[in-house]
């Protein structure tokens, strides 16, 4: 083979890679615009509409409510999170079930009061709201730390709750004696307890990026990564920040810090005191009701930190204690909701089937 030929092939794979190049941060650009509230449009087209409802003195919780008539179903979101996390789901979602997806206590535009974080108190909240909205027992639906609310909620309300869907929820490893080797123990803790404990910066998302466990996974990248994140945010401390040229997956890490959150809610997962009266296998072993457990993919970096909600050994614990429990693993990370909606959505509506009362009509 002539060199000319082999410089006119090495020249056409070049100028394919720039295409290939090209295209993928065109794709890019065009799939990272408007990607996380797009959602919520279309979930407030299809009929989903926010209010606050009263539940007890000094405490209103704020709900999205979809239309129909179907199975009652409860969405708690996870630490950190409102209920939009939940709108790429909703419109899939309300055939089979007449949802409610709920701002936590100290998320969104729900009440803020340090005396209410504890999962005790909560669990015993959001039964008050199935009695107010629904009038009947539902079906729960908790990710993460809504998981082990949703928990709660099963084992001290049974007449409330007709099944359980726990989606990646941190069974086992948010143990004192756990924390310190798993990511948030690394990571969001530290970052938070600092963040608390100083009174120079005022937003969340600009104080945790410099100081994020992904710097060290990003490298040089990282700086050049959120750069643009803190512009806009010192622009909009409301907004939630986009990366246009970067994934959906990435966006996501600063997304997620983005929404209305007291801080002081993470507090008592630093100190244990949202624990309080929470024994997690003791909760799990008076869960009576059918149950479905979606699990992450379980990661470890090279130090040995569990990147992952759960170990599959935790699992393993969790699945002995439920007496009706089917698991769904999926291949991903903790958010399964939203990066992959049709095993979330299909995971629930299996959930319906297994109800009694469906049954029976089928």
């Amino acid at each position: 083979m002539s060199s000319q030929v082999v410089l006119v092939n090495v020249g056409l794979a070049v100028a394919g890679l720039v295409v290939v190049s090209g295209v993928r941060v065109l794709i890019t650009v065009v799939s990272t615009k408007d990607y996380f509230t797009k959602h919520v449009r279309v979930a407030e087209s299809v009929g989903f509409r926010e209010r606050r409802i009263h539940i007890r003195d000094g405490l209103e919780l704020n709900v999205a409510e979809g239309p129909g008539d179907g199975i009652p179903l409860l969405m708690i979101p996870g630490q950190g999170s409102s209920w939009q996390e939940y709108a790429k789901a909703l419109p899939h979602l309300i055939d089979t079930y007449r949802v409610l997806a709920v701002d936590v206590h100290g998320h969104g535009r729900s009440t803020w009061n340090p005396a209410d974080y504890s999962a005790v108190q909560i669990a015993d909240d959001l039964a008050i709201l199935i009695r107010e909205v629904f009038g009947e027992p539902a079906v729960v639906a908790g990710h993460s730390s809504g998981g082990l609310i949703a928990s709660v909620m099963a084992a001290r309300h049974p007449d409330l709750v007709r099944a359980v869907l726990f989606e990646d929820p941190p069974f086992f490893a948010t143990e004192p004696d756990r924390v310190p080797g798993t990511y948030v123990g690394i990571d969001s803790y530290p970052a938070a307890i600092s963040f608390l404990a100083q009174d120079t910066e005022r937003d969340w998302v600009c104080w945790y990026l410099p100081r994020s466990y992904w710097k060290k996974m990003f490298g040089n990248l990282w700086p050049v990564l959120t750069k643009p994140v803190i512009r806009q945010r010192r622009a909009d401390p409301e907004c939630i920040p986009v990366v246009r040229w970067v994934s959906v997956q990435i966006n996501r890490i600063w997304e997620s810090l983005s929404h209305p959150y007291d801080l002081r809610f993470g507090q008592g997962f630093f100190d244990n005191s949202w624990f309080a009266g929470f024994d997690q296998a003791e909760t799990l072993a008076a869960i009576t009701c059918p149950t479905t457990f979606l699990k992450a993919t379980t990661r470890y970096n090279k130090d040995g930190i569990l990147l992952a909600a759960l170990s599959d050994e935790d699992l393993a614990r969790v699945e002995e204690l439920l007496p009706d429990n089917r698991t769904v693993r999926v291949r991903g990370g903790h958010d399964i909701h939203f990066a992959h909606t049709k095993a979330y959505v299909n995971a629930l509506i299996g959930l319906a089937r297994r109800l009694p009362s469906v049954q029976k009509a089928g």
